[in-house]
């Protein structure tokens, strides 16, 4: 290939980087891209993909290999000045302008060295004749770190007064924003971010910055509705993109402030590694927000909870390790950053904001959006009571809250004791292990005179006996626990004991013994006026002899009971039936209190019954709202919640909906392809044609059942802009 060639391939590859979103692959195109510049002693081409791969080294937190980058372009700038057209010398000092005034990121940096970095750039532009405006945002970015706000001021005024007339208003407005947010003049900043804040289809990175820096101050304002919406807005813009860990700290700490903690938790995993970046400003920045909301999570009582943000990461630790550790990564950083400064400015500011009390207990931050399950059991039970509302929990197939009373039980109780929590335990943190903690809690609960509880032991171990491929073993130890249970006359006993053994019988297919054990069992439900144990009892009937009526007294009984859990497994039984939703709008009619996750589902199914998807939307909302509280909301759900949502004109939390769609879907599924064609034309619909044209794009680029579908909508919204590709 001549030198003609490779030079044209050269370019090629720079504008394939161009298109290509960032990642190991971009990075690598453009390391070759660099070398072949070199190699065929392309002036342009080497500055150029120099300076796009000091950007990619940038958003991956490698900054000396950035400043590397920089110094090979001055390099070559003050050994060959004349290969550099105006506009690429404007961009090379612009640049090293803007680097200098990161310098104030790193404390090992002496402000003398600053100083004396912004006094060489600044020469720099004077022997070039450029105009001063990128000297006086370096001079105003380094006077605002140290908190001088004079000489920031006068910066600042300078740096308006000069900026070119071609010069994108919206960055100038983050830094305006920026700036009397520093100040601490949020009134200014609130005028000055208006407009950007108050438009939905607004896009770009100016737009998501702004918005990352107006979030805690419209919360600290009380304009919740707009921050919440803000909130939406920045998480779609930053779908997919990189930013820098202050922007990502700054959502983290809204969500914190708010009573979101776990959707902050989601942010925490767009940082994995983020110690081993390399600029120590954004570290302390991102270590105190992840700092207050470890604590916020703390709080809540999951202190215990263990944070795993991938194998590499060392943040695999429990929450409250985690607090410390990054609270006390802030501070360090700080006081270097004060000790360089000779003030205290850096350190005020992130002790003020660790110091941070909640603005609200909880914000919803969309039409789905539940305050979080409180897990925890009343404050100031014995270890006695612990262990009876777990075994509470256990019985209603509420496991979280089990495990959360188990969790707050010590290990040294005395020996009845023990042999509860050996055998609770044993249920729910199963292992190989399981088999013989449970033998022994039997034996434990024998020896402490507890027969009743050895004995229902006894039959869930047949259970477990049966699927270890014991089944005679398992039958024949069930039916004896069950005969003696039946002559303690605890009728309340009796009917738990039948239940497992029905079940035990059920699943080796002996289903006219199982049916017995269940009449049995319902009869002595009904003496003790155990309705948990009669709904259980009516779930496996309705289950081995399908009916409506039996699933409708299952649910009725779970309903009474007020286990919601349980009664969820109902439903699903009374689904099976024509005539179901009829049962529905009865109860629907009047709702049970204090069950929401149950008239959830309840509305979910009635809404997908409608045939209008517009009148769904409400409906779908509650039941993904309380589906999402315990992780089980589906791609499917909110999928229909976006049909539904555009059909009802509700664009923006159409968009919401489809991009947590296809989050949920593999990538490369028809049904991903699915959930971003709607994406796309819930943005179309906004009005936001950017983002849509993004959208109809990446499906274009691909191979699925809906690639040409895309390219001709994306073709059709280009000709109507008058625009093409």
């Amino acid at each position: 290939m001549d030198t003609t060639d490779q030079v044209a391939n050269l370019w090629l590859s720079l504008r394939t980087a161009h298109a290509m979103d960032h990642g190991a692959e971009r990075t690598a195109l453009l390391v070759d891209a660099v070398r072949t510049a070199d190699r065929l002693r392309e002036p342009q081409a080497a500055f150029r993909s120099r300076r796009m791969l000091a950007e990619a080294y940038r958003l991956d937190g490698q900054w000396v290999q950035t400043r590397r980058l920089l110094f090979e372009c001055l390099d070559a700038y003050d050994q060959r000045r004349w290969q550099f057209d105006r506009n690429e010398e404007a961009e090379l000092l612009g640049w090293y302008a803007w680097l200098v005034e990161c310098m104030v990121d790193f404390p090992d940096v002496s402000l003398a060295e600053i100083r004396s970095s912004l006094r060489g750039v600044e020469d720099r532009y004077t022997a070039a004749g450029l105009p001063q405006h990128e000297i006086y945002s370096a001079q105003r970015g380094v006077a605002a770190h140290l908190g001088d706000w004079p000489t920031a001021d006068k910066a600042y005024l300078r740096w308006v007064a000069t900026a070119p007339t071609d010069e994108d208003d919206r960055w100038l407005d983050v830094i305006a924003i920026d700036h009397y947010l520093g100040k601490g003049d949020v009134a200014r900043a609130r005028r000055i971010a208006a407009g950007m804040l108050e438009n939905p289809v607004s896009s770009g990175e100016p737009v998501a910055l702004a918005r990352c820096l107006m979030l805690l101050p419209l919360a600290r304002a009380g304009e919740w509705d707009l921050a919440a919406l803000t909130f939406r807005r920045i998480r779609r813009a930053m779908f997919g993109e990189f930013y820098s860990p202050e922007n990502l700290g700054r959502i983290i700490e809204f969500c914190a402030l708010t009573g979101n903690t776990l959707a902050g938790v989601d942010w925490l995993a767009a940082m994995a590694g983020f110690e081993k970046r390399q600029r120590p400003f954004g570290t302390m920045e991102f270590a105190a927000s992840a700092a207050v909301l470890a604590s916020a999570l703390v709080r809540a009582g999951r202190g215990d909870t263990v944070l795993d943000l991938g194998p590499e990461d060392p943040n695999t630790v429990p929450l409250r390790v985690l607090a410390r550790r990054m609270r006390r990564l802030a501070l360090d950083l700080a006081d270097q950053f004060d000790r360089r400064n000779g003030n205290t400015f850096q350190g005020d500011r992130i002790r003020a904001r660790l110091a941070a009390e909640p603005l609200t207990d909880f914000l919803p931050l969309e039409p789905t959006s539940r305050p979080p399950l409180n897990l925890l059991p009343p404050p100031g039970l014995s270890d006695e009571a612990l262990l009876a509302r777990a075994e509470w929990h256990d019985l209603r197939c509420e496991a979280d809250e089990a495990r959360a009373c188990l969790t707050l039980v010590p290990d040294d109780l005395p020996p009845h004791l023990s042999a509860r929590l050996i055998e609770l335990r044993a249920k729910f943190f199963q292992s190989e292990e399981t088999e013989p903690a449970l033998r022994y809690a039997i034996d434990l609960h024998y020896r402490y005179h507890d027969e009743p509880r050895a004995l229902l032991a006894e039959c869930w171990l047949s259970l477990w006996t049966a699927h270890a491929g014991r089944p005679d073993e398992a039958v024949a130890s069930a039916a004896a626990a069950v005969e003696q249970l039946r002559r303690s006359g605890n009728d309340t006993h009796c009917a738990w004991g039948e239940y497992w053994l029905a079940y035990l019988l059920a699943s080796q297919g002996a289903h006219a013994d199982a049916l017995a054990a269940l009449a049995r069992g319902q009869r002595h439900a009904e003496a003790a006026s155990d309705h948990l144990a009669r709904g259980t009892l009516l779930i496996l009937d309705a289950t081995l002899r399908p009916s409506l009526a039996t699933a409708t007294a299952a649910l009725d009984a779970l309903i009474t009971a007020r286990a919601p859990e349980k009664a969820l497994e109902a439903l699903e039984q009374l689904t099976h039936h024509d005539g179901y939703l009829e049962v529905l709008d009865t109860i629907l009619a009047a709702p049970p209190p204090g069950m929401p996750r149950l008239i959830g589902r309840m509305r979910y199914l009635r809404g997908c019954s409608r045939p209008n998807p517009a009148d769904s939307v409400d409906d779908f909302a509650e039941a993904i709202g309380q589906a999402a509280l315990r992780g089980e909301d589906t791609a499917e759900q909110w999928h229909q919640l976006a049909q539904a949502n555009l059909a009802a004109g509700r664009c923006e939390d159409a968009i919401d909906a489809s991009q947590r769609a296809t989050e949920l879907l593999a990538p490369e599924s028809d049904a991903s392809d699915q959930a971003r064609y709607l994406l796309a034309d819930s943005y179309r619909h906004l009005g936001d044609h950017r983002a849509a044209l993004r959208e109809y794009r990446r499906l274009a680029d691909g191979d699925g059942p809906l690639a040409a579908q895309a390219f001709v909508a994306g073709a059709a919204l280009l000709e109507q802009l008058g625009l093409t590709e």
